[in-house]
């Protein structure tokens, strides 16, 4: 009894997939990176950055489903090329092992953002780039050298991104570490020249290797990246304590800080204006400016202008615990308790530097 060619074909495509199956998940709806298994993650580098990697293998690796030999990838981290249109750089490092002279694949990308406000949020497709597996180095006035068997490459895929892409994160990120998940594709467009005998399948298929996989990216890698795009700035603020002997009060105003920005980053905006008011009243205390400081602004030094600005300060960060008149019902957001801790930090360090040396 003769099959139906329909079914025929059918029958092929089913073959050719059970033949090609990966170790790692195909694309499909984005998976949570808190739910991948331990191994999907991979460790943290010195940066913060987590390191994870691809490695998709042929079962028979004579079988030319994939080519004639494996594919291994390492997303490293990111970095961004600045333009009128900026774009995100996924950086990583491409292995292959095993394939004949000029086998060339495609590799592609999509980035999902994930652990923001609204669970996750598409950024865009990477520009797909191509990359040879194999190929002689030319040397000159000598015999060129037999190829070798394994070929590295470093990884650049640039993901193009709008502004209202970059505001849209920034607004749903709040300033916290993020990751970012990355759906790889790799398509095999030329297999090279043979090692040996192919099958006929091998010249029937562009085989196409699919895989996920998250990169944890940390507030600091991500304020260069905003820096470079020039859509963002960073300016450290450090707050020295004397050499000998701190006093009590200089050391609470640097302790009451670093509680308000951890307050910040925990998403605790209400606390962490609490943190800040804390550090002004230790400063009103701690300020040389000589008091009462005039009302009429021209008749201020330099000194009672500092001490103006830390007593506007402290009336701001006093508003949130009032529940009568204009202020009944406000309630701090990010904005304000980022304004306030960088702020009174500011202030702090002026202060700190016109008090007598120890």
């Amino acid at each position: 009894m003769a099959v139906p060619e329909e079914r025929t074909k059918r029958l092929v495509v089913r073959a050719l997939r059970q033949a090609t199956r990966w170790r790692r998940p195909a694309l499909g709806n984005p998976t949570p990176p808190e739910s991948l298994p331990p191994g999907t993650r991979g460790p943290l580098n010195g940066s913060g950055t987590r390191v994870v990697t691809l490695t998709w293998e042929n079962l028979n690796m004579d079988s030319g489903l994939f080519g004639d030999g494996s594919i291994s990838f390492d997303w490293t981290g990111i970095d961004a090329l600045p333009g009128l249109q900026p774009r995100l750089l996924l950086v990583g490092k491409l292995r292959a092992k095993g394939y004949g002279v000029g086998a060339v694949v495609q590799v592609a990308a999509d980035v999902t953002a994930w652990e923001i406000a609204g669970t996750y949020a598409f950024l865009g497709t990477a520009t797909p780039q191509p990359y040879v597996l194999n190929w002689v180095k030319q040397q000159f006035a000598q015999l060129n050298p037999p190829p070798p068997d394994e070929t590295s490459w470093d990884l650049r895929l640039p993901v193009p991104l709008s502004p209202s892409v970059i505001e849209g994160l920034e607004e749903r990120r709040q300033g916290k570490d993020f990751s970012l998940q990355i759906d790889t594709t790799v398509l095999l467009l030329d297999g090279g020249e043979p090692k040996g005998p192919r099958t006929q399948t091998y010249y029937g298929t562009h085989p196409t290797r699919t895989g996920q996989d998250t990169i944890r990216v940390s507030q600091n890698d991500w304020g260069q990246v905003l820096g470079r795009w020039e859509r963002g700035v960073g300016i450290p603020i450090v707050l020295p304590l004397a050499a000998v002997e701190p006093s009590a009060e200089r050391a609470g105003i640097v302790r009451h800080l670093k509680e308000a920005r951890q307050k910040v980053d925990g998403a605790d905006y209400a606390g962490s204006v609490a943190s800040s008011r804390k550090a002004l009243e230790l400063l009103r205390g701690l300020s040389p400016a000589t008091t009462p400081v005039p009302k009429d602004a021209k008749d201020r030094d330099v000194l009672q202008r500092i001490h103006a600005v830390i007593d506007a300060l402290f009336s701001l960060a006093s508003a949130s615990p009032h529940v009568d008149g204009p202020i009944k019902d406000f309630e701090p957001m990010r904005a304000d308790a980022v304004a306030l801790a960088g702020a009174t930090a500011s202030v702090a360090q002026e202060v700190f530097a016109h008090l007598p040396a120890s």
